[in-house]
């Protein structure tokens, strides 16, 4: 009964946002990707994330889990990098404009957000930039990664954020799928420009 009811109150969502952007076309005109970090992981293509019409989370199991990291679960941030290295999980848990929500199956991590709260000089006070997304293999198509988007959603509203970016190839269905479903709406392409740091 409550899925049924969170689905009525996801689909209410879903019908309201449509009705507000066909009210103010130049809604989402307005918005404006203002920063890339780590340019190498990103792309072309920009979703922007209209935080507070996200719709509920649904997990598909009562079994899934999900927690804000925070110092001191280093570990598990350790035990989710999958590639290009460790990466420094004490500065990603010990920095509070970043986000890193992870959902477990018991006590296995199977699925995490990244994401960071980018102050802006004007404007809104910040923009919320979903820097990563990912669930393992096994847990895919669960709807863990919308219920992890969700519950960032959630997070964001608390601290005042109203809108949010997340950046992915065009042809990358699955990816635009989910922020599709999450209640995402595309900006368009973006020109992306990569800058070397390292000593020639």
């Amino acid at each position: 009964m409550r899925r049924l009811a969170a689905a009525a109150r996801g689909a209410r969502r879903v019908r309201d946002l449509r009705r507000t952007l066909l009210r103010h076309p130049l809604l989402l005109q307005l918005l404006v990707l203002l920063l890339v970090l780590d340019a190498r992981s990103l792309s072309r293509h920009a979703i922007l994330l209209v935080l507070d019409e996200v719709p509920g989370q649904e997990t598909g199991g009562p079994e899934i889990a999900i927690r804000l990291l925070a110092p001191g679960d280093e570990n598990v941030v350790r035990e989710l990098a999958a590639y290009d290295g460790p990466g420094d999980p004490d500065a990603v848990l010990a920095d509070p404009r970043t986000l890193m929500l992870v959902a477990f199956d018991g006590e296995r991590p199977v699925g995490f957000v990244l994401a960071h709260e980018l102050p802006r000089r004007h404007g809104d006070r910040a923009k919320l930039f979903v820097y990563e997304v990912d669930v393992v293999e096994s847990h895919q198509r669960r709807g863990i990664a919308k219920a992890l988007l969700a519950r960032l959603a959630e997070l964001a509203r608390e601290r005042g954020i109203r809108t949010g970016f997340v950046l992915t190839e065009p042809d990358n269905g699955p990816a635009n799928a989910l922020y599709r479903s999450a209640g995402g709406s595309t900006e368009g392409a973006t020109v992306l420009w990569e800058f070397s740091y390292e000593d020639d």
